[in-house]
């Protein structure tokens, strides 16, 4: 875990707060580590299916080492390779597609849309029909309607909820990174459309603790700095709902987009990032932020 508070220049940087819960989720976390095992051991050349996560300066890292993202095995340029299932993970019938491409295979989708994936097949086998809570074009969505036995549909909220048609039976999931707030708010909605209605809460717990922790210390400070990828659909989502609590937020890749004269003017500042980020990136994000307003506080003294 990161230190809670930064220790240098106290009296002013106690109102600096880096999010405990900021940065890598572990099933991102074990998908890179996978990768950079492969590669250190010599099993080159690597190949993920999609971006193995949506943060560029981690993705530079990534393609400097060769770690090539492809789409399917066909674009593959050396069959002795290993392919790699990204996090995210794939709908069955890709995954067998890939199984039976005579490459070597390494599953690092996440326990936790593993168990996401497990709960709508065990429903969709029984008849249930499967409304999913996210984004449909978003890569681990796009692999849970897979296992949907071909009936389901993704509604992005309560809105489009309410366009369902009627369900004798309905099963009720979430995209793993989804707000908590909204999926049950979108499953009472399904409720009114079903004559059995099941939810199945698959909003993963590191997504619910850091949410958790941002409702806490966000409505508390004049700035947050969001840290993560522009193309990252957790870290955009996390910046939605920080600009529903504080006063004024900063979404930020790189220490080099922040806004000194919002870092100044504020008095708590609170940062927290995206599951795809590294915790490099978050540590380079408040340095600079630490600098600016310790050198701000030099000059006044």
């Amino acid at each position: 875990m990161r230190a809670f508070f930064y220790n240098i220049n106290m009296k002013q940087e106690q109102d600096v707060i880096v999010a405990k819960r900021a940065g890598f989720c572990p099933g991102v976390k074990r998908a890179i580590e996978k990768v950079l095992e492969l590669e250190a051991a010599g099993k080159r050349p690597v190949y993920t299916i999609g971006p193995l996560i949506h943060n560029k300066q981690v993705t530079d890292m990534l393609c400097a080492k060769q770690i090539t993202a492809i789409d399917s095995p066909r674009q593959a340029a050396d069959k002795s390779g290993v392919l790699v299932i990204r996090a995210h993970g794939i709908t069955p019938q890709f995954q067998q597609e890939i199984e039976s491409c005579g490459m070597a295979v390494v599953d690092a989708t996440c326990p936790l849309v593993k168990h996401a994936q497990n709960i709508i097949d065990k429903f969709a086998r029984q008849g249930y029909h499967t409304v999913i809570v996210g984004d449909a074009d978003h890569a681990e969505v796009v692999g849970l309607m897979g296992y949907t036995q071909g009936n389901g549909t993704v509604v992005s909220g309560p809105v489009e909820a309410r366009q369902l048609p009627h369900f004798d039976k309905v099963n009720v999931v979430s995209q793993t990174t989804q707000k908590e707030t909204v999926f049950y708010e979108t499953a009472e909605e399904v409720k009114k459309h079903a004559d059995l209605c099941q939810i199945s809460n698959t909003i993963c717990q590191p997504t619910k603790e850091r949410q958790k922790e941002t409702i806490e210390f966000a409505q508390s400070a004049d700035l947050v700095i969001v840290v993560g990828g522009r193309h990252s659909a957790n870290t955009a989502r996390l910046a939605l709902l920080c600009k529903e609590l504080a006063a004024a937020v900063q979404h930020v890749e790189t220490e080099d987009e922040l806004d000194p004269t919002q870092i100044l003017q504020a008095k708590k500042i609170f940062i927290t990032a995206g599951a795809s980020t590294p915790d490099w990136v978050i540590d380079r994000v408040a340095e600079r932020v630490r600098h600016l307003r310790h050198k701000q506080t030099a000059s006044e003294e």
